[in-house]
């Protein structure tokens, strides 16, 4: 099912159906219903599952190499059809505007970002049992993966445009 939910969205499908996926997977509508609930469920966890495979927090022991790697990897990913709307998908399960209709998507998406927030947290951490000053996760969110999704949402500049110079700027304003 998630390669069919990912081959809709590469089609352009903002918000594929049950049905779309059904027919498209050879999967019963009623086997779907019954895994995730709902169409959001599945697609939220095609997008974490997407995120995880292709974008994970690298771990080489060199933080800045690290985040350099995973802005790119997470640039990268935004720049396809697919993988922008995915995003989309995660950043609607994660807003008080965005499902609506429950709150396990929203449950699902705080998951995904408490474990993506421990990775980074690791990371940091070994810097800072080195002596080292490390920045916190959340000004790498605001500094590093806001520009990128900034960009990708509006379209004014590449998500990958001048990456090091974002992940500098996080570490010595750290």
């Amino acid at each position: 099912m998630h390669n069919a939910v990912r081959e809709l969205f590469a089609e352009g499908r903002d918000q594929p159906s049950v049905r779309e996926v059904s027919e498209r997977s050879g999967v019963h509508e009623v086997t779907i219903y019954r895994r995730w609930g709902r169409i959001e469920s599945l697609v939220l966890d095609v997008a974490v599952t997407q995120l995880n495979e292709e974008a994970p927090f690298p771990d080489s022991g060199d933080l800045r190499r690290d985040l350099l790697d995973w802005a790119h990897a997470v640039a990268g990913q935004v720049k396809t059809r697919e993988g922008f709307a995915l995003f989309r998908a995660l950043a609607a399960a994660t807003s008080p505007l965005g499902g609506g209709q429950g709150e396990q998507p929203a449950a699902d998406a705080a998951g995904y970002l408490r474990q993506r927030t421990a990775q980074l947290q690791r990371a940091l951490d070994r810097v800072a049992e080195a002596g080292g000053k490390p920045p916190t996760v959340a000004h790498v969110f605001d500094v590093v993966l806001a520009p990128i999704y900034l960009r990708a949402i509006f379209g004014y500049e590449p998500p990958d445009t001048e990456l090091e110079a974002l992940v500098d700027r996080a570490l010595a304003t750290a």
